[in-house]
């Protein structure tokens, strides 16, 4: 298993990276909708979104986290997110 594989593990990112992208993704989704969007509007928004635009979300984002992270791994993050918000 590759290390962006370990360090992503579904018990890592419930307990860290989800505390961490929630915030950020629910920023992005104020400035761009002007208000403060409920679970379902933020996962319908996100899976909307290509990829890329949420990579570049995150890595602009204040988090060090996000900043250390590769696109590849931030991409990983964002997918295990989105099936977070699926589950809730």
């Amino acid at each position: 298993m590759s290390s962006a594989s370990t360090a992503l593990d579904s018990r890592y990112f419930a307990k860290h990276l989800a505390q961490e992208v929630e915030p950020v993704f629910v920023s992005y989704y104020k400035i761009q909708n002007g208000k403060s969007p409920t679970l379902i509007e933020l996962k319908q928004y996100l899976v909307a979104q290509a990829i890329e635009n949420l990579v570049d979300v995150l890595k602009k984002s204040d988090s060090s986290v996000f900043k250390s992270m590769s696109a590849k791994e931030l991409m990983t993050a964002i997918n295990l997110y989105i099936r977070k918000l699926r589950v809730w």
